[in-house]
C-alpha cells in the first residue's frame, strides 16, 4: 500500500542553505517511514489556486505544512498556510504542522490551528503559545535543520565568516563588523546561482550593496548546503544574524555569536539549548568584535545534548505523521 503525503511551503527553493537542509531532512525523514511525497507547494505559492496540488490533496493520506519561520505576528502568508486547515480540498485528511514557530498571531488564527492533528513547534514557548491557543497537545522539538549529523570531513579551523540577516540594519553592522577583522571571509546563508556571481567583481559589488559600503572581506557564495556546512566547519568564529546558520553553528560546534532575527527565534534557540543568552549580542558590542569566543565545556555538553533530542524526537515524529497518514490511534 503506497501512502502519500503532500507538503506545504516547501522553503527549499529560496536558495538558502538552512531551509534546503529543513527540507531534505524532512523529506528523507517521511520516506524512511514508508509515506511517498506526491506534491510540494514551494514557500508563497498560492496552492489553494493550484488545481494540480488540490488534487493531490484530495488523494493524499495525510498533508504536511512545514510552519519554518512563516506563522509570527500575522503575517499574511502565515494566514494563507493555515487556511488548509478549512479547505475543501483537505477533508478529512489528517493533518499535521511540523517545525513551526509561533509568536504575536491574532486571536482568530486558533481556530484554524485547533483543526490540526498533529502540531509540532520547534521551540518550548511557541508550543506553549499554541497549546494556549488550541487547549490541545503541542510538542516541541528543535528545529528539523538539527535531526541529523553534519556531514563533513574534518580540518583544521582558521578565521572568521561573517554571515547575514533578514533585515538590512543587523547586515550593515556586521558589514561593519567584517572590516575589523585581518582574516574574515563574508559567507552569507542565502546564496545565488546565476553564473554571473562567480565573478569577484560582481561579488564585490553585491557584498557593497548587501553589508553596506566597500573596503569588505570577499563574498563566499557556497553553491550548496554541504559546502556551506565545510564553511562553517573550518572557522574558528562565526559572526551572523541569521537564525540557521546559528543551528548548523551547534551542529559542527563552531562558536558563534549572533545579532537578533525579525523574531525571538535565536532567542528562544538558545534558551532551549540551554545556552542562556551570552551569545546573543545588540549592535554595539560589534563595534570591536572579539577573535574569538570558544564553547566552554558546559556549553559543548549542552548543545551535544541538544542535538541528541533533535535526532532522536525527528525520528519519533516522522513515525507519529506515517501513524496519522494509517490513521493508526
Amino acid at each position: 500500500m503506497t501512502l502519500r503525503a503532500v507538503i506545504l511551503n516547501d522553503t527549499s527553493s529560496r536558495y538558502h542553505h538552512g531551509c534546503s537542509r529543513v527540507m531534505r531532512l524532512l523529506v528523507a525523514g517521511l520516506e524512511r517511514h514508508g509515506l511517498t511525497i506526491t506534491a510540494r507547494s514551494p514557500a508563497r505559492h498560492d496552492w489553494a489556486g493550484d488545481d494540480g496540488l488540490l488534487s493531490a490533496m484530495r488523494a493524499a493520506d495525510v498533508i504536511v505544512v512545514n510552519g519554518e519561520g512563516t506563522l509570527h505576528h500575522g503575517r499574511p502568508a502565515g494566514a494563507r498556510l493555515l487556511a488548509v486547515a478549512q479547505h475543501a480540498a483537505r477533508a478529512d485528511t489528517p493533518l499535521a504542522l511540523v517545525n513551526a514557530l509561533w509568536q504575536d498571531n491574532p486571536e482568530d488564527w486558533s481556530k484554524p490551528l485547533a483543526r490540526f492533528d498533529l502540531i509540532a513547534a520547534r521551540d518550548s514557548v511557541s508550543a506553549e503559545d499554541m497549546a494556549h491557543a488550541t487547549r490541545a497537545e503541542v510538542r516541541w522539538l528543535p528545529d528539523l535543520s538539527l535531526s541529523a549529523p553534519a556531514e563533513i570531513t574534518p580540518g583544521p579551523r582558521r578565521g572568521v565568516i561573517i554571515g547575514d540577516s533578514v533585515k538590512p540594519g543587523p547586515r550593515r553592522v556586521l558589514g561593519r563588523a567584517a572590516r575589523r577583522y585581518r582574516d574574515a571571509r563574508l559567507v552569507p546563508t542565502k546564496t545565488l546561482s546565476s553564473r554571473l556571481w562567480r565573478f569577484a567583481p560582481t561579488r564585490a559589488a553585491l557584498a557593497a550593496a548587501w553589508f553596506g559600503g566597500l573596503g569588505l572581506p570577499p563574498l563566499d557564495m557556497p553553491g550548496d548546503e554541504a559546502a556551506y556546512l565545510d564553511r562553517i566547519a573550518r572557522a574558528d568564529l562565526h559572526l551572523t544574524g541569521r537564525f540557521h546558520a546559528v543551528c548548523l553553528s551547534m551542529l559542527t560546534e563552531t562558536p558563534f555569536l549572533a545579532l537578533g532575527s525579525n523574531a525571538s527565534k535565536i532567542e528562544r534557540l538558545l534558551a532551549d539549548a540551554g545556552l542562556g543568552q551570552a551569545r546573543l549580542l545588540g549592535a554595539e558590542a560589534l563595534a570591536h568584535p572579539p577573535e574569538a569566543a570558544p564553547f566552554s565545556t558546559g556549553e559543548l555538553d549542552a548543545i551535544r545534548s541538544f542535538r541528541e533530542r533533535a535526532q532522536r524526537q525527528a525520528e519519533a515524529l516522522f513515525a507519529d505523521i506515517a501513524a496519522l497518514a494509517r490513521r493508526e490511534p
